[in-house]
Order: structure tokens, then C-alpha cells, then sequence
């Protein structure tokens, strides 16, 4: 348990250190921002995962919250950038985090997902299907899933 401290010590320090380096871009007009909380937290954990897969750390729990952390960054940044361009775009939604989820879950353990790969595979071409014929209804539920 008093890792889990050091790791979150790390990510306090992480954070102010990112911080003042964000400051210091913002100062010279750099248009190309970024999260210092995501900065943060995804260096500690890939920082974790390279000791983990050395022998060297053993608790693949932290690891794996703060992946899902990052996992839900990339999923939001995306849905944001993406779903500004074309709102239609986030018919993937779904597939999209489901992906993400699986990359996480194969670079931690290593074994074998073909049988999820080929899931999300089938998952990916049936909302490019949806996506392309356009079922007006149905695309307009997947489009609000997430709203209130």
C-alpha cells in the first residue's frame, strides 16, 4: 500500500512540473496544448509498466487504474476532436473505447486476444455498416448514448 503514496507523489510532482512546462509553451504562442493531468498520469504508468515488465514492480493493479485513466483521456480528446469536425463520427463511440480497452488489457498481459480482437472486429464493421446506410433513428440513439 504505501507504494500507491509514491506513485501518487509522483503524479503531484508530474503534474506542477508539466504545469510550468505548459506555462512556459503557452508563453511563446505555441497553439499545440496539452492535458498535464493525462501527461502526468500516462508517464507514470508507462514508467510502472517498463519496471512491471523488468521484474522490478509487481502491483499491475495501479498500472491498470491509471491505463483506464488515459484510456478514458484518449477516448474524450477524440470524441471532442473528432466529434467537432462530424458529429456523425461518434456512431464509433463504442468500438472505439472497446479497442482501446483491449490494446491495454494485451500490452499488460501479453496473452492471446484474438477471440476479443475478432468481437470488436465484427463490432467495428457492423457501425460501419449502421454508419453507411444511415438508419436515421437508430444512428440518432447511438449519437446521444451518453447524454442525460
Amino acid at each position: 500500500m504505501a507504494e500507491v503514496y509514491f506513485i501518487i507523489f509522483g503524479i503531484i510532482v508530474l503534474f506542477f512540473i508539466f504545469l510550468a512546462v505548459k506555462s512556459i509553451i503557452h508563453k511563446n504562442k505555441n497553439k499545440d496544448n496539452f492535458c498535464v493531468v493525462c501527461a502526468s498520469i500516462s508517464l507514470v504508468w508507462i514508467f510502472l509498466l517498463g519496471l512491471y515488465l523488468f521484474g522490478l514492480f509487481d502491483n499491475i493493479l495501479i498500472i491498470s487504474l491509471l491505463m483506464g485513466m488515459s484510456i478514458t483521456g484518449i477516448y474524450y480528446l477524440t470524441d471532442n476532436k473528432i466529434g467537432k469536425k462530424n458529429k456523425k463520427f461518434r456512431v464509433f463511440r463504442l468500438p472505439f473505447i472497446l479497442t482501446l480497452v483491449i490494446i491495454a488489457y494485451y500490452i499488460l498481459t501479453f496473452e492471446n486476444t484474438i477471440n476479443s480482437i475478432l468481437i470488436v472486429a465484427g463490432l467495428w464493421v457492423l457501425f460501419v455498416l449502421i454508419y453507411v446506410y444511415d438508419n436515421t433513428k437508430f444512428v440518432k440513439k447511438l449519437l446521444e448514448c451518453c447524454k442525460e
